[in-house]
């Protein structure tokens, strides 16, 4: 693996993005990341740990504007959830008074 994350990094893995809170090596070489992702932290979850060696081109360096570009579409995508589901439910109000 050419990157090797270090704490307080930015990361990109896949498609999401987190940062990099411990990492942990074993006597074999493995590398393990605790990241924080900011999926996780829309789903209230905590950090996550992530296997180095099993995808290691996957991992990737990020910079602030990913991470804060990942934030902006998960709150857009939350708020447009919101308000489907209460539109939703506005909808079902109308349709029952009408009966």
């Amino acid at each position: 693996m050419a990157y090797q994350p270090r704490v307080g990094d930015i990361i990109k893995m896949q498609w999401w993005h987190g940062v990099v809170l411990k990492v942990f090596t074993d006597e074999a070489g493995g590398t393990v990341l605790q990241v924080q992702t900011v999926r996780n932290v829309f789903r209230g979850y905590g950090p996550e740990f992530i296997e180095v060696d099993i995808a290691p081109g996957a991992i990737s360096p990020a910079t602030r504007a990913d991470l804060e570009r990942e934030i902006n579409q998960l709150q857009e995508a939350r708020e447009s959830g919101l308000r489907k589901m209460f539109e939703a439910i506005r909808r079902e109000k109308e349709i029952s008074s009408e009966i």
